[in-house]
């Protein structure tokens, strides 16, 4: 498939098609979290979907992974989700290139 979008440097580049949606499930069951709706549309950056699974963990969880463990974890499921594993993932690295700096 041709994409005709421009690619930018700090972006998942999911392009919307469903991918994100995949990848956020993938993520709940991994740690075996929900999200709301209203909280998963409201994510923007790989910082913002760390935090907000840190949160979902409780004090509980997040004592049984580390933050390194997690970071690896959700940018595991970011590149099977269709991400470029060329490009490095940080904190503020957006899910769709319109969102991107």
């Amino acid at each position: 498939m041709i994409r005709l979008f421009p690619h930018k440097a700090n972006s998942l580049n999911l392009w919307g098609d469903g991918d994100e949606i995949e990848m956020i499930e993938a993520i709940e069951r991994a740690f075996a979290i929900r999200f709301e709706n209203a909280e998963a549309e409201q994510l923007v950056t790989m910082g913002q979907l760390f935090d907000l699974v840190k949160s979902k963990l409780g004090k509980q969880g997040a004592e049984a992974i580390t933050d390194d463990a997690l970071w690896t974890g959700l940018v595991k499921h970011a590149r099977e989700a269709g991400a470029d594993p060329r490009r490095t993932v940080d904190r503020n690295t957006t899910f769709f290139s319109r969102n991107a700096e």
